[in-house]
């Protein structure tokens, strides 16, 4: 199952490569790891914050299989504070650690926002950008309360790295665009100018 999955990161990686960090190249990505490692969901939270000073996180983007119930739109899952409902993941997940467990071993309110999306266990792997903690990028068991190997912890690690590689990516080729843009604007006053 491990190689199947390193082989499944390979491809989603040279995809967001190739094809940008768009929703529909994401999904796609996230469905082809999901679907090799036998999950219900995956899904990617951003991190934001508030105008508390508070930091949230917000899902973005989000992969089920055909059984499970999609979450993307439940605004439940959005500007959730770190601080008031997931407290104890920043820790592990500012430094570039895992989450892993099943619902009922995490406090309130965790437990019961885990629980109401039916959730039996998940992963959570973090996202860093540039030095920063980004957001995170997690795997749920609907069905049973897996155990999660180190192999299917290091793919969700890999799948993490993609994950930053492409975006940081995409930042780079919108900067390019708007020098570019910059780049234009010059020439073109440049041009009335001289004329």
């Amino acid at each position: 199952m491990a190689s199947k999955a390193f082989a499944t990161i390979m491809q989603v990686s040279q995809l967001l490569l190739d094809k940008g960090f768009e929703p529909s190249n994401v999904t796609e990505a996230l469905g082809r790891v999901g679907a090799a490692l036998g999950v219900d969901r995956v899904y990617i939270f951003e991190n934001s914050t508030g105008p508390d000073g508070k930091v949230l996180c917000s899902q973005r983007y989000e992969w089920t299989a055909a059984s499970t119930s999609a979450q993307l739109d439940n605004p439940e899952l959005q500007n959730v504070p770190y601080e008031d409902v997931l407290p104890s993941w920043v820790p592990p997940l500012s430094t570039g650690k895992v989450v892993m467990g099943r619902p009922r071993d995490f406090t309130s309110p965790a437990r019961e926002l885990l629980e109401a999306q039916d959730i039996r266990s998940l992963l959570v792997c973090p996202i860093t950008l540039g030095g920063e903690w980004w957001g995170f990028v997690g795997f749920d068991d609907c069905q049973t309360e897996r155990i999660w190997p180190p192999a299917e912890v290091s793919v969700l690690q890999a799948l993490s790295n993609a994950l930053a590689g492409s975006l940081r990516h995409a930042r780079l080729r919108s900067a390019l665009s708007g020098v570019q843009s910059q780049l234009r604007t010059i020439i073109a006053r440049c041009a009335t100018t001289a004329s």
